[in-house]
């Protein structure tokens, strides 16, 4: 679905990092999206086959299902249905329920919507601690992490089959379909400068907030 605003319950998931932003390119076009976090995995198959083949998952498996039926349920229940985002597929997901379509412009608002004069200081002081290790004021501090979860946790290609993430501690990069290059890491220099919606001028370019462990 087109995303016109951004509700306070999205907000608020955005937040909790319940609910993330990807970018997409898919055959030509560029695509920013907000979803939940594990609806970008791309091949979800492969985590239900270790769950239904090894033991240790066992225990999950509803009682009286068989492991086959079990898988099916599984299927069925994962992102309506599309257990593996491949290309033929996505536009069957990014049209479907969950997947918000938003604008860079959309994005970019959302992003600027707190601003009361601290997002310049913020910008200096990330520039200073990183530079001289100088900690920031508490109240910068949970700026700078409002920010980071605003900031894009995905980057799908589909044109060139490549897929990054950067949501530390999990392990994305190892489902992804067969043929694929995948890898949790900064991946802001694929996205077209057009689109790099957290930046406002030379002076304010927060991406930098990625440097953070906690955000």
């Amino acid at each position: 679905m087109n995303l016109a605003e951004i509700d306070p319950e999205l907000r608020k998931s955005l937040d909790s990092r319940e609910q993330s932003i990807g970018f997409v390119i898919y055959r030509g076009e560029t695509i920013w999206l907000i979803d939940w976090v594990d609806h970008f995995t791309l091949d979800q198959q492969k985590n239900i086959d270790a769950m239904c083949t090894e033991q240790r998952y066992r225990r999950f498996m509803p009682a009286g299902l068989t492991v086959q039926q079990w898988s099916k349920k599984l299927q069925s229940e994962f992102r309506n249905g599309i257990p593996q985002l491949t290309a033929d597929l996505f536009p069957q997901y990014r049209d479907g329920e969950t997947a918000k379509v938003v604008s860079a412009d959309l994005l970019r608002r959302e992003f600027f919507s707190e601003d009361e004069g601290q997002y310049a200081e913020l910008s200096r002081e990330i520039e200073t601690e990183l530079s001289f290790n100088t900690p920031m004021r508490e109240e910068l501090v949970q700026l700078r992490i409002r920010l980071f979860s605003k900031l894009p946790k995905f980057y799908i290609n589909y044109d060139r089959k490549i897929f990054m993430h950067m949501v530390h501690g999990r392990s994305y990069e190892t489902v992804v379909l067969d043929g694929w290059w995948a890898a949790e890491g900064d991946f802001e220099h694929m996205i077209p400068t057009s689109h790099r919606y957290w930046v406002r001028s030379t002076a304010e370019d927060f991406w930098a907030v990625t440097n953070f462990s906690n955000g």
